[in-house]
Parts: C-alpha cells; sequence; structure tokens
C-alpha cells in the first residue's frame, strides 16, 4: 500500500532535528557527569517530543488516509493499517 502523506514533511523534520539537539545534549551531560535526576528530565523532554511526532503521524493518517479509504470503500487494508499503527504509537506510551 502506498505511503498517504499529508503531513508537513518540513515541520516534522524540524522537530525531529530539536529531538536530535536534545539528545546530543543528553550525550554532552552524561560526558560531563551531571546529575542523573537532570539527565533523566532531558530524557523525558526527548520521549515526549517522539511522542508529539507520533501522535503528528497517527493523527493525519487517521485524517486523511483512513477517511479516504473509508469513502472509496478500500475498508479492510487500511483498517489493518491503523491497527497496526495504533499498536506502534501505544508502545511508544
Amino acid at each position: 500500500m502506498p505511503a498517504c502523506q499529508h503531513h508537513d514533511v518540513n515541520k516534522l523534520c524540524k522537530r525531529i532535528n530539536r529531538v536530535q539537539g536534545q539528545l546530543k545534549g543528553i550525550c554532552k551531560m552524561l560526558e560531563d557527569d551531571k546529575p542523573c535526576d537532570e539527565i533523566i528530565i532531558q530524557l523525558n523532554s526527548a520521549k515526549a517530543a517522539l511522542q508529539k511526532i507520533s501522535q503528528i503521524i497517527l493523527e493525519d493518517h487517521l485524517e486523511y488516509c483512513v477517511l479516504d479509504a473509508l469513502r472509496k470503500g478500500d475498508r479492510k487494508p487500511q483498517i489493518e493499517s491503523l491497527k497496526r499503527a495504533l499498536n506502534q504509537y501505544t508502545k511508544m506510551i
């Protein structure tokens, strides 16, 4: 099944770049022997940012791909795709 992209790829990539920056900062914190609680705070921040990216993609999938397929009567493949997406999303939370 081809990808169904309606999200703003540039905005998502900017979010991903910010997470990459956060992760580099966390590596620096580890190298500088920063307190564990401060490192965990930053890890949680990066995790939350990744969850938000996943949420945006999942919402777009529902709003555009799934609804479009339902309108066209192409239900089964999109329902399976939605199940897989939801399964992966719930693993993040």
